[in-house]
């Protein structure tokens, strides 16, 4: 038999302590090892495996040796490795639910800082004229306004009477800044 075939040796061989003869390993290999089938011609003495030593010689006793683990000083002790925060979904939906409840909550108590009321300002003096026939904004702005500042003046007419566009009829009454 060959040792090429055999996968792992059938007896346990201790990994701390070397073997101090190679042959009386090989041979305890050989011996222990599941007969080959015979075949015709004997396999052994093709490659005289035995080197000439007698078959029932008893193979080597072989005893295990014990490994014992090596403490290190206290003074040696490695440094702990710092954990980095790591968050699950979970956690990434509290914190996200907290971010809104904080913005809300913010929102909520300054809010009130941003609504419109009619009462705010200091109300612009104005003048109530009536739209006579065939009159329109831009010529009653033309009126009012200084050289160059007509477009401004039909804009401030526009906001003084809420006026979505620049469609006025005959008879309507338009509030027009005093002056």
């Amino acid at each position: 038999m060959s040792t090429l075939s055999i996968s792992r040796p059938s007896i346990p061989m201790p990994r701390t302590s070397p073997a101090p003869d190679v042959d009386a390993r090989f041979d305890a290999l050989v011996r222990t090892a599941a007969p080959a089938p015979r075949t015709g011609t004997d396999f052994e003495t093709v490659f005289d495996l035995d080197y000439g030593q007698p078959a029932d010689a008893a193979a080597p006793v072989v005893r295990a040796v014990r490994v014992t683990k090596r403490v290190r000083p206290a003074a040696v002790q490695p440094r702990p490795v710092p954990r980095t925060v790591r968050l699950t979904r979970r956690g990434r939906l509290v914190a996200l639910l907290a971010f809104v409840g904080i913005a809300l909550a913010l929102m909520t108590v300054f809010g009130g800082w941003a609504t419109a009321s009619l009462t705010g300002g200091t109300p612009e003096p104005v003048r109530v004229i009536e739209v006579a026939p065939g009159d329109t904004l831009y010529d009653i702005a033309a009126d009012l306004a200084q050289p160059g500042q007509i477009r401004t003046m039909v804009h401030r007419i526009q906001e003084l009477n809420s006026l979505p566009g620049g469609q006025i009829t005959e008879g309507q009454k338009l509030a027009v800044p005093r002056g």
